[in-house]
């Protein structure tokens, strides 16, 4: 009987960990406003999902929104105030998580959106090949080292209204 105490302490520390490790790489919502939390009925929800489109095009990676970049592991949706907002992003050409030694992101752009507040919305990219005379370069910095890549893609950001979350009247 006793032998059962640390199997499942060691059950709950795992679960415990997995419950916390879910909230670090993007189930959650990254408030990137300044202030106090406020309703979703107040802001604008964006959800990009980098290994898939949903169906809809391909998955969108967003590297910095309004020029303040995302965290290390972020999370997938981001709530943000009604207006414009400028969003510097990639398109993700890797059906998988975990791409491996290939960096499968393609189309490096920045736009501007104009958002409502009470809707949630899914970014969606739409990539295109470009004529090799339009092919540029755009520099990677990580860890220090920074990697110069060639992008012969194009990848246009769309805004998909997915809900919409009414006021209470």
């Amino acid at each position: 009987m006793k032998s059962i105490y640390p199997a499942l302490l060691i059950l709950t520390t795992v679960l415990s960990g997995c419950s916390t490790m879910k909230n670090l790489v993007g189930h959650g919502v990254t408030d990137f406003y300044e202030g106090e939390k406020r309703p979703i009925t107040e802001v604008s929800i964006i959800e990009n999902n980098g290994s898939s489109g949903w169906g809809m095009g391909a998955g969108v990676i967003i590297n910095s929104i309004d020029g303040k970049k995302l965290a290390f592991l972020p999370q997938s949706k981001h709530a943000i105030l009604p207006g414009k907002h400028e969003i510097d992003y990639e398109c993700d050409l890797n059906p998988n998580v975990m791409g491996g030694d290939k960096d499968p992101k393609v189309g490096h752009a920045t736009t501007t959106i104009d958002v409502a507040a009470g809707i949630h919305y899914k970014l969606v990219g739409q990539i295109r090949s470009l004529p090799s005379s339009q092919w540029y370069y755009t520099e990677k910095t990580f860890l220090g080292q920074t990697t110069r890549v060639l992008n012969k893609h194009s990848c246009e950001l769309k805004l998909m209204q997915y809900k919409v979350y009414p006021s209470e009247v």
